[in-house]
């Protein structure tokens, strides 16, 4: 299958970004549509889209380009998965000049074993990171 990444914000369908966030996805459900538009303006956001610029996934990352960066919403359309492209779309993101940094973060209920190719591991001292959640938010 042949594809391409960018991180043209205006190549990316926002409607089936927030279709599969807010309807398939288990960590953003209900996610507004205005709330999917802000999350992409403040990101640096990478579509995967097969020779037809048909968007077949997308992920964004949240990062100072020194020390820390947070990759989320990363998915492939369910008629794509099992192909490898996540693992693609992942390699691709790692490998960007701009995002080598010291710390990478991310969470996932599922797909450990395809992060884990990466150098993902769990956190080493759980005990000293803190989070906070607004349930308010989605």
């Amino acid at each position: 299958m042949d594809y391409s990444i960018s991180t043209d914000k205006a190549k990316l369908n926002v409607e089936v970004i927030h279709d599969y966030l807010c309807h398939k996805s288990y960590w953003a459900k209900g996610r507004s549509l205005e709330r999917v538009e802000k999350s992409i303006d403040n990101s640096l956001c990478f579509g995967l889209y097969d020779s037809n610029n048909t968007m077949l996934g997308f992920s964004r990352v949240v990062s100072d380009n020194v020390v820390i960066a947070y990759l989320m919403d990363l998915f492939i359309l369910e008629a794509y998965q099992g192909k490898g492209l996540g693992t693609k779309l992942v390699k691709y993101i790692m490998e960007q000049p701009d995002l080598q940094v010291r710390l990478w973060f991310l969470g996932t209920a599922d797909a450990h074993g395809l992060y884990k190719k990466f150098g993902f591991a769990s956190l080493d001292n759980p005990d000293r990171f803190m989070f906070k959640r607004d349930e308010r938010y989605c």
